[in-house]
């Protein structure tokens, strides 16, 4: 079998790719290789899939905690098969709830950074789930933007509908989910309850901070 991952060729048998599996997804199958995770797309045509245009877009984004794609993963006659990403080592979930809040607030300031960068352009969050998020060098990240909407909407219509969709996602993980009722007297003092927690993210829409990031549209 050969890949090509960009330029790069990768030529093993699917015995030797075997020994590189990670876990399935419900896209695809994930697969290590060295600092790379390699996403290859089940077989499927009711399945949703990036486009080479989709993967080559979000890989211009310069992220800090959405994981985007590398490169495109093609065959040897340009069939578009998945993508690569970078790997992280991935930590027990339940370390969120042991962040204290300062560290906590840090982590969301920088989600809610690069959700700006994503509304900027041109990029819906359609959902987010609890699959996709991973806790790594007690860093928060969510992974594998395959369920996303380009649109040209204006950038204050957009960021409204991603950061309601995050606001929504987050609070329901620190307070609602079966973990957090577990672990959520772990939660920094000032995260007692949904409404703090929402207000800090509200405080940190001021308009120096929106102003930031005018230099990172690419479309």
């Amino acid at each position: 079998m050969k890949l090509y991952i960009g330029k790069r060729l990768l030529d093993m048998d699917e015995k030797e790719l075997d020994k590189l599996y990670l876990n399935e997804g419900s896209e695809g199958n994930f697969y290590r290789l060295g600092n790379e995770v390699l996403k290859i797309y089940k077989d499927n045509p009711l399945i949703s899939k990036l486009s080479k245009e989709d993967i080559e877009y979000l890989s211009k984004l310069k992220l800090k905690r959405f994981v985007v794609p590398n490169e495109v993963i093609s065959n040897e006659e340009g069939t578009t098969l998945g993508y690569s990403a970078n790997y992280l080592e991935e930590d027990k979930f339940d370390k969120i709830y042991s962040m204290d809040s300062k560290h906590l607030k840090e982590e969301l300031s920088l989600l809610l950074d690069d959700i700006r960068i994503l509304s900027m352009n041109g990029i819906e969050l359609a959902d987010l789930h609890l699959s996709n998020l991973m806790i790594s060098n007690n860093k928060i990240y969510f992974l594998d933007l395959g369920s996303f909407v380009r649109t040209n909407d204006d950038f204050d219509e957009l960021y409204m509908i991603n950061k309601y969709i995050f606001e929504q996602f987050i609070v329901n993980v620190l307070f609602a989910s079966s973990l957090s009722k577990k672990n959520g007297k772990k939660l920094g003092k000032e995260f007692n309850s949904r409404i703090d927690l929402m207000s800090f993210l509200d405080e940190m829409d001021d308009g120096d901070n929106i102003k930031n990031f005018s230099k990172k549209v690419i479309r």
